[in-house]
């Protein structure tokens, strides 16, 4: 037992070992959302306010939950406040802690109490070596801690369902309800891990239908739901003063009350993008950068009067009409020339004279440059008129096809935020497929095949697992089964319902992927020797 204890210790070193070689030779400060929440941090520190602004006057903001923007505020307090290697350093340390409650969690899941420590051991590996969750750990994003938020309520669910003990139960589920409220208030969406717990809470109604055990399960669960509201509760009643809103979350587009939100195209985007390659020129460029129909697939459209329509519109957002209120509708005139003569010395007294007597023409030539030159191109805007005639065509798309946009695109968007190669912020990320299209120079065709048959390797095992849970006669298996399994499939439905499925939106699953494999490397030994 001793030597096992210290094969997990060993294994924890190193994982934090190539966790801290992720944050220091893999560090990656430019993701959007990274800048944002630092600037956040900084002004809760410098400006005393949460403003996401870069500027005086400095107003308030609820376009993102306060918690990541803390974590940050608390680590530069006391290291500097652009001390991003500091984050990384802990953050590195947050995640080999969640790499350890994957080991308990197979630990706790594993059927066979002879092969309990084999399977926590084997998942510990698996969440050591995981290539996915680790790069995260370089970036100023929250993924790494909503990979910690979600394995540790599921322990504290796991733990809470094999209690003995009434009063203990209670307890651990008031501190699953608070530690889910304290996850969203890091990542909105890990409400949906709070939800799968609490219907697998009220599943279990099924097993044993009873007076007492409905008495029980209604406590608990109001006690988990008490808790994750009471956390939020600070957040909400602080957006009802500020801003007069009942918002207990982020607003879904990170939009500030009353900014426009340009909800016709996101609904004309649900008909057609699949895949995480379109968000970026279609959905971050917008207001930003011109977007062409060059970018898009076929499936964009259903028919050629349908996109005779799509580039008519996009014709007027990438060139919009000046008004007089548009900064840039008239050119800006240049700063008339200063008749001082120039400082620098001249070769000869009527040298000087002439200098002396040019300035009045050189004006006056400039300033027929200035009535000449053409009004600066104003940025692409989406206007709601513009977004009307979006909305419209989302509207004919969804009646025509209604089984593409409700059933067909969902599964797509799920299959590739599952089977991607998950390359995200590493040096060669990008699209496994074309294979023609990757690129030689960062090594595309070996690293996004090989990170592809990771994915497959974990999401093989992890059935492996879930297979040896389903066999088990042992009824806590299939509960703890049914609670892996709505914890993955209810975020996955989700995310398959917007218009930017971006595949790092579900690196949460694979430390669960993890704990189903160390259960399932486990008893795969067991059938060798069986053999």
């Amino acid at each position: 037992m001793r030597h096992k204890t210290w094969i997990a210790i060993v294994l924890l070193l190193l994982a934090f070992a190539f966790r801290l070689c992720v944050a220091r030779y893999l560090a990656n400060d430019n993701p959007g959302d990274g800048k944002l929440y630092a600037l956040m941090a900084r002004n809760l520190l410098e400006q005393h306010v949460y403003s996401h602004e870069d500027q005086a006057p400095y107003n308030a903001s609820l376009i993102r939950l306060p918690g990541y923007p803390l974590f940050l505020a608390g680590v530069y307090s006391l290291f500097g406040h652009y001390s991003n290697s500091a984050v990384r350093i802990t953050q590195a340390v947050i995640d080999t802690a969640t790499c350890a409650l994957v080991g308990l969690l197979a630990f706790y899941w594993e059927p066979d109490r002879s092969r309990k420590r084999l399977a926590g051991m084997a998942a510990l590996l698996l969440a050591c070596l995981c290539p996915f969750t680790a790069i995260y750990v370089g970036t100023i994003l929250t993924e790494t801690w909503a990979s910690f938020f979600a394995v540790s309520l599921c322990l504290l669910a796991t733990l809470a369902f094999v209690s003995r003990s009434h009063k203990t139960a209670l307890l651990i589920w008031t501190a699953a309800g608070l530690l889910g409220g304290l996850g969203v208030l890091f990542r909105p969406d890990s409400g949906l891990f709070v939800f799968a717990v609490g219907l697998t809470l009220v599943l279990t109604l099924v097993r044993n239908v009873s007076l007492k055990s409905v008495g029980r399960v209604v406590i608990r669960g109001a006690l988990l739901s008490l808790a994750f509201v009471l956390v939020l509760a600070p957040w909400t009643a602080r957006n009802w003063r500020v801003f007069h809103l009942f918002q207990p979350l982020a607003p879904a587009h990170a939009e500030m009350p009353g900014e426009f939100v340009p909800r016709g195209y996101l609904a004309w985007l649900r008909t057609w993008v699949d895949d995480g390659r379109y968000i970026e020129p279609v959905l971050w460029s917008l207001d930003d950068k011109a977007i062409s129909l060059s970018q898009m697939p076929a499936s964009a459209f259903d028919s050629a009067e349908e996109k005779a329509r799509v580039a008519q519109l996009l014709d007027q957002y990438n060139h919009p009409v000046p008004t007089e209120e548009s900064p840039t509708a008239s050119p800006t005139p240049s700063p008339t020339p200063s008749p001082t003569p120039s400082p620098t010395p001249s070769a000869s007294p009527e040298a000087d004279e002439n200098a002396a007597a040019e300035p009045d023409e050189e004006v006056d030539e400039e300033a027929e440059d200035d009535e000449q030159e053409e009004p600066e191109q104003l940025s692409p805007e989406m206007t709601p008129v513009i977004d009307a005639g979006f909305a419209q065509l989302a509207r004919e798309r969804i009646a025509h096809a209604p089984l593409r946009y409700y059933l067909w695109l969902p599964m797509k968007r799920g299959w590739s935020l599952w089977a991607g190669p998950h390359s995200d912020y590493y040096p060669f990320d990008g699209e496994l497929l074309p294979l023609s299209e990757l690129d030689h120079g960062t090594h595309q065709h070996i690293w996004l095949p090989f990170f592809s048959l990771l994915v497959l390797l974990y999401t093989v095992v992890g059935l492996a697992g879930a297979f040896v849970l389903f066999r088990s006669r042992d009824g806590d298996s299939r509960r703890w089964l049914l609670l892996v399994a709505l914890m993955i499939f209810i975020r996955l439905a989700f995310f398959s319902t917007i218009e930017n499925p971006e595949p790092r939106y579900v690196v949460e699953f694979f430390p669960f992927l993890a704990a189903l494999g160390g259960i399932g490397l486990a008893n795969f030994k067991k059938g060798i020797s069986r053999r």
